[in-house]
């Protein structure tokens, strides 16, 4: 119950898979959507870029988007659990979906409560060492394995050594050698073995994969070295680049399309009769070429293909590069969310797909985000609740800002799973910190995983700057207004009023307006603190700047210039200026009424035409003199408590 499809002939499932980046996952993702339509189901990829050469923090973040499945909506799993590295990830992922009832496939890695989809390793790896050994009859075999002490290196360097002891040829531990499955580390290993004089160098040696075995023919030829002629050379998985290479690579395969066809089988039986098989060995595709000293002729017209398709690809890469490029420059000049989201809507539509979801977590981008929020957000963390679909693109047609519950995924999943059949997710984030993830519609051909992985990455990094810019102008918005405030108050202090005073000064000038400069003492503010303590002293002040705030109203702008000092001004009519001290009078008389205690003033003011380059400072000048002279007169009344 509660499936996303429930009651209907359609079915959704789910599929997670790591390092899309890698011709391999997008063989096995451009085949599943290739073979579903028959079937009807929908499907939905949770997907990362991540490698095992990333930081740990850069693959918590890519493998937070595996958080994000809602196991409530599907129907069936599909995990390659071999490509995500962590197992307690791949654990999570099929404890949770076992415990929302749905049918979870597990391949090439066995997991417990899955359908594992298993691969023939072995009787692969057989099949190649038996044919350097048996067929080739070659002598001088020596072994190119893995990472030592994982179990696939393990397994197949076990296999090399027993076809070569059953053929009566003992492996001496000189005979193997560790490339860790990438180049680096074979290069190192190729150097020591070419420092050998030529009479030992071996007949041939047989890699574990196929990026070992062309760095292996790659550092050959360098040296002189003619492959198959001199060393034959064999690989293992059956990577994209070993067809492009010359000489074509003996290598074993499997097949995508195989897989495929095997994962829905399943699913046809297991939503039919709700059983199947629990585990399937899938057989590679042997292909036995020209590096191992078979199939000698050169295919001219496909090899000249292959480098015509390479050079396409160049110049698609330096396009969208360039893209990029723009969209880091655009991007970095924009100052609003809604800034952003105008210039994506030139750039999303580069990923070439008919639909598109870019979703925020909830309040990551806000124009003026809160001081509070800023310093203290979280540290890392993953998904909201809710999510902000920031950009979903339709053909050319945009909607903006569309909030959602995450456990929906998107908005209007069903009916988009239903349009468009597969929907591809990959993470935003920096390193482990999370901003979001990006969705397509996803088509065959219409999508260049390298070219994705490029513009996820530069999105989720301007989208982290443009974070930084709005906290950084909000905090500079705050210091610069604490700076130009009064702390007691909150009205300008000194500083802030010369500021203001400054340009409206100016603009009385050129306009030939009156202008009004008002000098104001309390009085009474030395007796408070003395007999009732500065705790009151503060509370007169603030009422003091109140009193002041309320009769400026809008026309004037007034500050706390001093202990006990306010000054206030503006360009104001001739009657606000001539009640302004009777209306402050007015507040006042009202709270001493409420008092143990009376809070008077004196008062100086200057109402003028602004004379061309009379300085502000005269204006000032003069409001003082009336203000002292009417502190004089305050001083000599019967009952005064002053200073």
């Amino acid at each position: 119950m509660g499936k996303l499809f429930a009651g209907e002939k359609e079915k959704l499932i789910a599929v997670c898979i790591s390092g899309i980046d890698e011709y391999t996952q997008n063989g096995y993702i451009d085949t599943l959507t290739k073979l579903v339509d028959p079937f009807g189901y929908k499907l939905l990829f949770f997907t990362t870029f991540s490698s095992t050469c990333m930081s740990d923090a850069f693959l918590d973040g890519e493998r937070n988007i595996f958080s994000l499945i809602n196991y409530k909506l599907l129907d069936g799993l599909v995990i390659f659990a071999g490509t995500i590295k962590d197992s307690a990830v791949g654990q999570k992922i099929v404890t949770s979906a076992r415990a929302a009832g749905v049918f979870v496939i597990s391949v090439d890695h066995p997991m417990e409560g899955c359908y594992n989809i298993l691969f023939d390793y072995r009787t692969a790896m057989e099949k190649l060492v038996r044919h350097v050994v048996e067929e080739q009859n070659l002598c001088r075999i020596e072994y190119m394995g893995g990472i030592p002490d994982s179990p696939v290196s393990k397994e197949r360097l076990e296999i090399f050594c027993a076809v070569m002891e059953e053929n009566g040829r003992y492996v001496d531990p000189s005979q193997i050698h560790y490339g860790y499955f990438w180049s680096e580390p074979t290069k190192k290993a190729m150097d020591e073995i070419l420092r050998r004089p030529r009479q030992e160098i071996p007949d041939a040696i047989i890699c574990a994969n196929d990026a070992m075995a062309l760095v292996v023919c790659q550092k050959l030829r360098d040296a002189g070295l003619s492959v198959p002629e001199d060393v034959a050379v064999t690989g293992f998985d059956g990577i994209k680049e070993a067809s492009y290479h010359a000489p074509k690579l003996t290598t074993a395969v499997m097949e995508a399309e195989v897989i495929g066809k095997q994962i829905f089988d399943i699913f046809a039986k297991l939503f039919e009769y709700g059983k199947a098989k629990t585990t399937y060995l899938l057989p590679f595709t042997m292909i036995f070429s020209e590096s191992s000293g078979c199939y000698q002729t050169r295919e001219d017209a496909a090899r000249s293909a292959i480098v015509q398709e390479l050079y396409t690809k160049i110049d698609e890469n330096h396009y969208m590069t360039n893209r990029m490029v723009m969209m880091m420059a655009e991007l970095s000049a924009c100052n609003t969310v809604a800034d952003v989201r105008d210039n994506l809507k030139a750039f999303i539509p580069n990923m070439l797909a008919l639909k598109s979801w870019l979703c925020i977590i909830d309040g990551y981008l806000k124009d003026c985000p809160k001081v509070e929020d800023i310093l203290n957000g979280p540290e890392g963390g993953g998904y909201t609740k809710r999510v902000n679909c920031m950009l979903r693109r339709d053909g050319w047609q945009y909607e903006e800002n569309i909030v959602f519950l995450r456990e929906e995924i998107l908005p209007d999943l069903k009916k988009d799973l239903l349009l468009c059949g597969k929907i591809l997710i990959v993470p935003l984030h920096i390193l482990e910190k999370t901003i979001g993830y990006f969705a397509v519609s996803y088509a065959p051909g219409k999508i260049e995983f390298h070219q994705m992985q490029n513009f996820v990455n530069t999105l989720s990094c301007e989208l982290a700057a443009v974070k930084v810019r709005l906290e950084q102008r909000t905090m500079v918005e705050k210091f610069k207004n604490q700076s130009i405030h009064d702390a007691l108050t909150g009205i300008l202090n000194r500083r802030g009023f010369f500021e203001r005073l400054r340009e409206s000064y100016g603009q009385s000038m050129k306009s030939g307006g009156k202008f009004a400069l008002i000098s104001i003492d309390m009085d009474g503010l030395k007796y408070i603190n003395d007999t009732f303590g500065h705790g009151e002293g503060d509370v007169a002040i603030r009422f003091t700047a109140n009193a002041l705030t309320k009769v400026c109203g809008r026309e004037f702008f007034c500050a706390r210039t001093g202990g006990d000092e306010f000054m206030a001004a503006g360009m104001v009519e001739e009657e606000c200026a001539n009640t302004f001290e009777n209306r402050l009078q007015k507040e006042f008389d009202e709270y001493n009424i409420a008092h143990p205690y009376r809070v008077g003033f004196s008062m100086g003011m200057i109402y003028a035409v602004v004379v061309h380059n009379l300085p502000a400072t005269e204006f000032i000048r003069m409001a003082d003199e009336r203000m002292y002279i009417q502190k004089k007169e305050h001083r000599q009344r019967e009952g005064y408590r002053g200073r």
